[in-house]
Order: structure tokens, then C-alpha cells, then sequence
């Protein structure tokens, strides 16, 4: 019943990782409650600001961020090789081939696929801590348990009201028709999953066993969830408690599992300078999602010509070069997607993994 295991920092000491994974959702879960309650106006579209702190600076950074863990790793270029060439090259034909067959069909595949990415992100966030406590087989179906339930109740709920005054990508990607009672059940089965839940945690407490991060992991996606999707019918809300408690953390993760190491690399020397390295590894990322944010604005949304100015190219919403355009810039996104099952796995294929997370 060593304290050790279950005092293993990730990020080096145990407040930093409580402050990069913990901090986010818990301030997400605060500014939700705040916006809900002190300002409840009914709210149809992202607040420019909010969409830049959010969306831009965290959302779709954090996309960008797999890039030190993948194509600029030369380790990883050799042993994911023929993954890093066919991976974006599929997504880019199926993106085509679907959003062809119909724009919505792609929106809505694309939605479900991000919904489940969301929720194993959650899922290998807590997982590793997991690890971290030394905890057994169990214990981590447990957390997995907890976490799907606590985050899938929420999605089913939502199918079970649309439409709502939030989206996930765009209007009508959700299939419609579960009965008002359906959610309500999803809702409802979460709390045998969750007594459960704290009975165990409360025993490894008392044993002096498993990490005190896991609870947290489990804790904050279930209450912003709750809140942005059931609670709240707000898209701010919905961004708020969307993208910060996975953004976060997925930077500050790769930062200490690669990051850090290829910019240093790239900076030679003057990578002593730690403020400078941090600077370049964000910097790069912020560079890439202002670039895709601006060729997606100026070329299919045309929601924010303030920052990136007014599109001269109008295309035909299922015109071919649309579903071209699509599926180009979908790729970064769907890359991201498919390459996180693989690049988090400690093992041969990712030889350097347990040594910067700080396992054996």
C-alpha cells in the first residue's frame, strides 16, 4: 500500500497535472453556471470572443497538436509509416465520397465520430492516472464504465430533445426520434454506474490505494456534459463546456510526449530557453488553426469575415468542389481522430511513450 504509485505526476509534479487537467473543467464548469444563471438569454450562436478562446485557440489547436507525435517525429514517421500515408488519404475519399452522397449524411457521420472521440479522450485521460495509481483490471473498466455513462446519458438525453439551440457541427447532424422517455432512462442509468463508482473510490481512499487524480477525471467531463447538454439549452454553454476540459489537457499531454523534445530540436540551441520553446510548440499550433479556420471561413461558412475577411469564392453547396473542399480541410480533424487510437498506446510501436508519461 505504497503512496507512490498513486502520487505519480505526469507533468512532473501532481500540481501541474491538477491544474492542467482538473482546472480547465472545473473553470468551464463555473463560467457555465455563471453564463446559465446570471445571464439566461437564449443564445443561437458562439460569441465571436468565446468562439476565438475557444474553437480557434483550444479546439482546434489541440487537432494540430498530433503533429509533434506523428509527422515530425522521425520516430514515429518509421514505425507508423504506412498509417501516417493511408490514414489522411482515406479520410480525404471518404469525406468525398460521403458529403457527394449528401451533405447531412457527411455531418452526420463526422458528429458521431467526434462524439466518441470526445468521450475516449475522457476516457484515456483517466485511464492514464489509472495506471499511474497502480490500479488493477477492474478498477479501470469501472472508470471506463463511469465515464460512458456519465457522458453518453447526456448525448442520448439530447437525441431524445432535439432540435435544441445547440448543434454539435451544424443543424439536424443528430438523428431525431428517440422519445422524450429515453433520455430520461439514460439519464436514470447513470446512478447505480455512479454509486458504484464512489463506494470503490472511497475504499481505495481508505486503503491508502489509487490515484487522486482519477476521481476528478471522472467528475468534471460528467457535470459540464450534464451541464452544457442537459441543464442549459445555450450554445455558449455548449462551447464552454465542449472543448476546454479536452483541449487542455490534450496540449499540456502532448507537450511532455513530444512536443517539448521536437521544438527543442527544431531551436538547436536556443531551446534552453523555456519560455521560447513553449512559445514555438503553441505558436506553430495557433499558426495551423488560423490558417484552417480561415480557408473554412472564406470558403464554406462565412460566419466571420471580421477576422478573415469576405470569401470571392461562392461554391454550390453539393457542387463536387464543395464536397472537395470539405473533405480537404475535414482532414486534419479526421486524422486526428483515427491516429489517437494509435500514437497513446505504450508499447513497441510507440517506444518512447512510457518513459516521457514517467511509467517504467
Amino acid at each position: 500500500m505504497s503512496p507512490a504509485p498513486a502520487a505519480h505526476a505526469i507533468l512532473g509534479r501532481l500540481r501541474y497535472d491538477f491544474t492542467w487537467f482538473v482546472v480547465p473543467g472545473v473553470a468551464a464548469a463555473v463560467a457555465a453556471l455563471a453564463l446559465g444563471l446570471l445571464d439566461p438569454r437564449p443564445a443561437s450562436d458562439t460569441p465571436v470572443g468565446l468562439w476565438i478562446a475557444g474553437v480557434l485557440l483550444v479546439d482546434v489547436a489541440h487537432v494540430w497538436a498530433s503533429l509533434y507525435r506523428t509527422y515530425l517525429d522521425p520516430v514515429a514517421r518509421r514505425l507508423h509509416c504506412r498509417r501516417l500515408i493511408v490514414t489522411p488519404l482515406a479520410c480525404a475519399w471518404i469525406g468525398l465520397l460521403l458529403h457527394l452522397e449528401s451533405p447531412a449524411l457527411f455531418w452526420s457521420v463526422l458528429a458521431y465520430v467526434a462524439i466518441f472521440h470526445f468521450i475516449k479522450q475522457h476516457v484515456g485521460f483517466a485511464l492514464i492516472y489509472v495506471r499511474a495509481g497502480a490500479e488493477g483490471s477492474a478498477d479501470r473498466r469501472l472508470v471506463e464504465l463511469a465515464i460512458w455513462a456519465s457522458t453518453a446519458g447526456p448525448v442520448l438525453w439530447w437525441h431524445a430533445h432535439l432540435p435544441t439551440r445547440f448543434v454539435w457541427f451544424m443543424p439536424g447532424d443528430l438523428l431525431t426520434g428517440l422519445p422524450a422517455w429515453a433520455g430520461t432512462v439514460a439519464l436514470a442509468a447513470q446512478v447505480p454506474v455512479w454509486l458504484v463508482f464512489i463506494v470503490r473510490r472511497l475504499q481505495l481512499r481508505h486503503r491508502g490505494q489509487g490515484h487522486p487524480m482519477v476521481p476528478w477525471l471522472v467528475l468534471i467531463p460528467a457535470i459540464n456534459w450534464h451541464l452544457g447538454i442537459v441543464v442549459f439549452d445555450d450554445d455558449r454553454i455548449f462551447t464552454i463546456t465542449n472543448v476546454f476540459l479536452h483541449g487542455v489537457p490534450y496540449l499540456a499531454l502532448v507537450w511532455v510526449a513530444g512536443g517539448r523534445e521536437r521544438v527543442r530540436g527544431a531551436l538547436g540551441r536556443r531551446g534552453c530557453a523555456g519560455a521560447l520553446v513553449l512559445g514555438a510548440y503553441y505558436g506553430l499550433l495557433v499558426a495551423l488553426a488560423t490558417a484552417e479556420e480561415a480557408l473554412w471561413d472564406r470558403w464554406v461558412w462565412h460566419d466571420h469575415p471580421s477576422l478573415f475577411g469576405s470569401g470571392d469564392i461562392i461554391l454550390a453547396p453539393q457542387s463536387l468542389a464543395m464536397a472537395a473542399v470539405v473533405a480537404l480541410l475535414t482532414v486534419p480533424q479526421a486524422t486526428h481522430y483515427v491516429l489517437d487510437r494509435y500514437i497513446w498506446r505504450v508499447g513497441p510501436h510507440n517506444p518512447s511513450l512510457a518513459g516521457q508519461l514517467g511509467f517504467r
